[in-house]
């Protein structure tokens, strides 16, 4: 095995740990037009693409990669240089004692490099979201959080402001009665290994009256999760190795990440007078039981990941680019794709050096 190609692998595996991180702050992606709420949050980003076209084949799954961020030409030869992208399918995320269902497909992507200076064997890089920034790294529209606006709100309440709410909610119905949690990114994934990252989050709280900046956490307090990933690892080379000797693709099957010593803050900014409504907040943190501490909040997420990588002497975007390229219009791979070869965590570590 060349070296290049033990350096690369360590990295992907963190890449690949780094998709679920990612896939955790989501809440679900294909809710129908009736059942979303009205609201601008950037779950429903658009975006003008990666500058390629879509490829195919094993590389299917990497439709908005980076790859011509010039930080990813940079990164260093030999070292981690790919896309990760990733489909979480179900789990639950439990913040106090609200506990959400995931049931929607969620979509993440963006790309792993790795600066000129690293040292061999030693992933030092780390993420670069797609084109158009953090928010098209995460792809997702609200799930439903159970109990609606009137349970979140403690209704009926003693407090003047909180009632006239829960009456307002009321009277109007429908999607006012209705309460949504989505989830986004509060900074950059950090301190990757094999299976464990860093992820800051905010998780916003979506209803008519609760205006826009509903938020458990923020930029300057994130709920951080430290998630942990297992799942059926293969790998799989390209189709073509005479022209793509040096391409690859990891493949994380029936992966969970799961993290529970998490803390979160309390909510802010809730209400008809967002920051200045200070009742409302209070009224959600008394439901919610925020702010809550390590051991009563939970994530689990389930999924397929994936981390397409180049472990080329030079030019790894450039050479991983070519693959893409070549695979446009082929068929997506199938999940018993007679090329993947199967490894475990264990070897890994043992292989090459992770912790």
């Amino acid at each position: 095995m060349k070296p290049s190609s033990r350096r690369l692998r360590r990295a992907c595996l963190l890449g690949a740990a780094g998709i679920t991180a990612a896939a955790t702050i989501f809440a679900g992606v294909t809710a129908s037009a009736a059942a979303q709420p009205s609201h601008s949050g950037n779950w429903r980003h658009h975006h003008a693409g990666p500058g390629y076209p879509p490829p195919g084949g094993i590389y299917a799954p990497f439709t908005d990669c980076p790859l011509l961020n010039p930080l990813m030409e940079e990164s260093a030869p030999g070292n981690a240089t790919g896309c990760v992208a990733g489909d979480a399918t179900s789990g639950t995320i439990t913040i106090g004692n609200i506990t959400t269902p995931v049931t929607h497909p969620v979509n993440v992507q963006f790309g792993a490099w790795d600066p000129p200076n690293a040292e061999p064997e030693q992933f030092t890089g780390g993420v670069l979201p797609p084109p158009n920034g953090l928010s098209a790294q995460l792809v997702s529209a609200p799930e439903v959080v159970p109990g609606g606006l009137l349970k979140a709100l403690g209704c009926p309440s003693t407090t003047a402001s909180v009632q006239k709410l829960c009456n307002e909610a009321t009277k109007l119905g429908g999607r006012f009665l209705n309460l949504y949690a989505a989830a986004e990114s509060a900074g950059q994934i950090t301190n990757f290994e094999l299976v464990t990252w860093t992820q800051p989050l905010i998780f916003q709280l979506i209803n008519p009256l609760l205006g826009n900046s509903c938020d458990i956490g923020s930029v300057d307090n994130p709920v951080v999760i430290n998630p942990s990933l297992t799942g059926t690892l293969t790998i799989e080379n390209d189709p073509d190795p005479a022209k793509h000797p040096d391409t690859e693709v990891l493949k994380i099957s029936d992966g969970t990440a799961s993290d529970n010593t998490f803390t979160a803050p309390v909510v802010t900014g809730c209400g008809p007078g967002g920051a200045a409504n200070i009742a409302i907040d209070e009224a959600i943190d008394t439901s919610a039981g925020l702010p809550s501490a390590s051991g009563s909040n939970s994530i689990t997420l389930s999924g397929t990941f994936y981390f397409g990588a180049s472990y080329a002497p030079a030019n790894m975007a450039h050479v991983l680019l070519s693959a893409f390229l070549a695979s446009v219009g082929t068929p997506p791979a199938s999940g018993s794709s007679a090329g993947a070869r199967p490894l475990t965590a264990a070897t890994l570590r043992g292989r090459y050096g992770f912790k």
